[in-house]
């Protein structure tokens, strides 16, 4: 699971998901992709070779810093949020 992570509100279609992402030396996350899965909106966070190209569907709006913090912004209608990792998925919002 990554964690921790917040979900805010920034309007009435749009949300703002913040997520830690772990310091690795082979991997980074530029953001994730979405999709909607009946009433929910699943995410999941991209995990990119360091070097590759990744085009994540929503790519981070702030640069890492020391808190290691990747924030992105998602079309939102109400659903429920989910993020999926390698445990399975959680709910995050609402």
């Amino acid at each position: 699971m990554v964690e921790p992570i917040s979900v805010q509100r920034l309007s009435e279609d749009e949300i703002a998901l913040r997520y830690r992402v772990q310091p690795e030396s082979l991997y980074y996350s530029s953001g994730v992709d979405f999709e909607r899965v009946g009433d929910a909106l699943r995410v999941v966070i991209t995990k990119c070779a360091v070097g590759a190209t990744c085009a994540p569907m929503a790519k981070s709006v702030i640069a890492l810093d020391n808190s290691w913090q990747a924030e992105v912004h998602l079309p939102y209608n109400g659903a429920r949020v989910i993020v999926a990792h390698t445990d399975g998925e959680t709910q995050v919002y609402p």
